[in-house]
């Protein structure tokens, strides 16, 4: 299954500054009521934004538009623009006012931030959907109403909505601070799975020092990462047995109240530590300098296996699925630091940005018609159209043999085809509005051959349940914070200072460039002039609002 990945917040407050009832799921019936166009003469004619990733996504031509178009009583006149052009058209259509009646988007290229849904809606550009929602979408509606976070998330601070999200609730995705380790070099070298930092140092010293991969050589690199990525990064990790490290913000709760993790004296005791592996060549200087290319290459060598452990979403991010290596990673628990601290970051419960919006040059039954197309895809055949394809073509309904994530039968199997094999595209993919739950994730059948690609999700799956349960007990998400247009550039800057200073001193103390007992005072010293307290001042408001 396709993993969704989320955009910062400063690479999405920046590009906002630049900017300054329902079709009926299967076996129901369907209530929808409108008819023709606004004169009421024929199919009513929408127009549709959406980012091309691939020359094959011409979705006039395709057979679940015409689906679609027939249900609904519409003509869709798709508007695209390449991947890596989409957020600049997008941009130039809403300055100029030449924009189409809805945006349907992709997540991880263009999504309408918080900030935009904001600024647009106050100007009257983007409509409000709560009464298109109300009259015409009952599948939203219901979703509301189930999703605990869905309605406070989509709900501007004026009341309004005025988008709607890829809602894709991927388990294994939100316990994101993972840490992957080496077991067949374990097994040789007859070693336990780690449980505490302590631990974790001796395993990763033998693997520097007894030569796991029996060449005689001492070319192990016992661990590394991929700071690019917060996913990736060994800090994301290493910094948990200390305290709650989101590896983003740098921002914890505690008793309601918003602090900077980076400032606090677990901070620095987390550094040492990692210090401490790095002085002793356990820590890989690569993992502070290397791209996601090069770390691809360090786990999957065309020779002998060299990396013992790695910092990753997953370990495909690092050992190519297809190689044996891939094989040997498992998950390692969180550790327990030596103050018995515990604890793994967690993106899940949060509405983050928007998918699909709807404009002021849609109104009336155009409106209607497109708050009613968006309400299919919150139903479960709306999402697994969206996810694999056509009933009978690319997915099934499960047998007795089918096993879902959970261990149960499961409720839908893809159906598998061979690379080779010509099969028509049928919907628009992971795109748009979408409702993707954690049951009806977990539902789909996967292969129990967890080692295998086609049981990859179930291997994540067992792998991230060793995760539960190690979620601080408050949290703060920026990405999905309600921060005001108006503030939203002092906020910009603020953040991208903080964070800057903040990795770039890490890393010299982690590294030993800095020396963390003569340079600590003059670190925190150091915040002073980055607005500290202006920017736990904006993210608390948002938090406060969240919580009312």
């Amino acid at each position: 299954m396709k993993k969704l990945t989320f955009l910062s917040v400063i690479a999405l407050l920046v590009f906002s500054l630049i900017l300054s009832g329902c079709v009926p799921t299967k076996n129901k019936s369907s209530n929808n009521n409108s008819s023709g166009n606004e004169d009421g003469d024929g199919p009513i004619e929408v127009t549709i934004f959406t980012p091309k990733l691939g020359s094959d996504d011409d979705f006039s031509h395709n057979e679940f538009t015409k689906e679609m178009e027939e249900k609904l009583n519409i003509k869709i006149k798709w508007e695209y623009a390449n991947q890596d052009a989409a957020q600049e058209k997008r941009s130039l259509s809403l300055a100029s006012g030449d924009y189409p009646d809805a945006f349907w988007l992709v997540t991880w290229i263009d999504p309408i931030t918080k900030v935009e849904a904001q600024k647009y809606g106050k100007e009257g550009v983007l409509l409000p959907l709560n009464d298109l929602i109300k009259e015409h979408a009952p599948n939203i509606q219901k979703a509301m109403e189930d999703v605990s976070y869905l309605e406070a998330g989509i709900t501007a601070p004026d009341g309004n909505i005025y988008g709607l999200p890829l809602l894709g609730e991927c388990y294994h995705c939100a316990k994101y601070g993972k840490m992957w380790l080496n077991t067949d070099w374990l097994d040789k070298l007859g070693l336990e799975m780690p449980t505490t930092t302590e631990e974790f140092a001796d395993v990763l010293r033998a693997f520097k020092n007894e030569d796991p991969n029996g060449n005689g050589k001492a070319d192990e690199v016992p661990l590394s990462g991929e700071s690019k990525s917060f996913e990736n990064d060994v800090m994301t990790f290493l910094m948990n047995p200390f305290l709650p490290n989101n590896g983003k913000d740098f921002i914890n709760v505690k008793d309601g109240k918003l602090t900077l993790a980076a400032m606090q004296p677990e901070w620095k005791d987390g550094l040492e530590y990692m210090h401490s592996l790095y002085e002793e060549g356990l820590l890989d200087q690569g993992a502070f300098t290397q791209n996601a290319e090069a770390y691809k290459q360090l786990g999957t060598p065309d020779g002998e296996q060299i990396l013992g452990a790695g910092a990753a979403l997953h370990p495909a991010v690092f050992a190519d699925l297809q190689s044996e290596y891939s094989k040997s990673y498992e998950v390692v628990p969180p550790l327990e630091g030596p103050d018995g601290e515990q604890f793994t970051p967690t993106n899940y419960g949060y509405v983050n940005n928007f998918a699909f919006a709807i404009t002021d040059k849609a109104k009336g039954k155009k409106a209607e018609a497109l708050i009613k197309l968006a309400d299919y895809f919150y139903t479960e055949e709306g999402a697994l159209t969206a996810t694999y394809g056509k009933e009978g073509v690319n997915w099934k309904e499960g047998g007795s043999d089918d096993i879902d994530l959970t261990g149960e039968q499961a409720k839908y199997v893809p159906i598998r085809h061979d690379e080779d094999e010509d099969v028509e595209q049928y919907g628009w993919g992971e795109r748009g509005p979408l409702l993707q739950t954690r049951e009806f994730r977990d539902s789909i059948g996967t292969s129990t051959e967890e080692l295998s690609p086609e049981g990859y999700e179930r291997r994540l799956y067992n792998a991230t349940l060793k995760y539960d349960g190690f979620e601080p007990k408050e949290s703060f998400n920026a990405e999905a914070a309600w921060v005001s247009p108006e503030e939203a550039e002092e906020l910009n800057l603020i953040q991208l200072n903080i964070i800057n200073y903040v990795k770039e001193n890490s890393v010299q103390f982690i590294t030993g460039s800095k020396d963390i007992e003569k340079e600590w005072d003059n670190y925190i010293k150091g915040f002073d002039p980055l607005q500290v307290d202006r920017y736990l001042e904006i993210y608390q408001k948002a938090y406060d609002i969240d919580k009312e």
